[in-house]
């Protein structure tokens, strides 16, 4: 599962490290990232929620005109027939064997953290990409609304873990690779079984981790040591 995770980047950017957004879908999305991250305050500790717009997270995903776009919503998501404005039941990951027929998003992340469950106490893992730009959690939208009220919300995508993350957990985020990401977007790519065949999970070759102090247990500290890497006889 993944119940945790950092968002943050530069600030700014010169003209001189602008991307070429002809070259990939991929280098697309990583520029409304950028973009996004030249206001978006860094967070270190996001945590799922329900109710509080000053927590939302960001998705990239397909607006009405058809043009990809990056918009905040709240990470937990409420399903459109849902009566009420809060669920009861988690749904801030969604198995990839459940994907059916929701609208499909990106959610881009710096990281996201781990804990390995062992018979001393659990002990946290930062999972961070190897080399290269934000990971992009493959992860499922929708809009409620109710009585002039409207609310957007997401979860993100799980699935069986490999052995990349298999040491800390049986289950981990999945993502579509840069040449599926259009098709993944697609709003008219509606059959559920082709949609569940471009995700994947991030692989070894694409993401490395490290030990991180306790300090990150509590969802309240969210600043950039929780990232650090320790010593692991800690």
């Amino acid at each position: 599962m993944c119940g945790r995770y950092a968002l943050y980047g530069p600030k700014s950017r010169s003209r001189s490290d602008e991307r070429d957004v002809s070259a990939t879908d991929r280098a697309l999305v990583q520029k409304l990232i950028d973009e996004l991250l030249e206001t978006f305050t860094p967070r270190y500790n996001i945590a799922p929620q329900q109710g509080n717009p000053k927590n939302y997270v960001p998705i990239i995903r397909r607006g009405e005109s058809g043009e990809l776009e990056a918009v905040l919503v709240q990470w937990w998501l409420l399903p459109h027939w849902s009566k009420e404005a809060r669920i009861r039941h988690s749904t801030f990951n969604a198995r990839i064997e459940t994907v059916g027929s929701l609208a499909r998003c990106l959610i881009p992340a710096s990281g996201w953290y781990e804990w390995q469950e062992l018979p001393t106490g659990n002990l946290p893992w930062y999972v961070h990409p190897s080399k290269g730009d934000h990971l992009l959690f493959a992860g499922l939208w929708d809009r409620w609304e109710r009585a002039g009220e409207a609310i957007e919300s997401c979860s993100i995508i799980v699935g069986p873990a490999d052995e990349a993350v298999e040491p800390y957990r049986d289950r981990a985020p999945y993502t579509v690779a840069d040449a599926d990401l259009d098709a993944w977007l697609d709003p008219q790519h509606q059959d559920p079984d082709a949609a569940m065949s471009l995700l994947k999970p991030f692989g070894h070759d694409a993401i490395a981790s490290h030990r991180i102090d306790k300090r990150v247990n509590k969802a309240t500290i969210d600043d950039p040591a929780l990232i650090e890497p320790i010593s692991e006889e800690r």
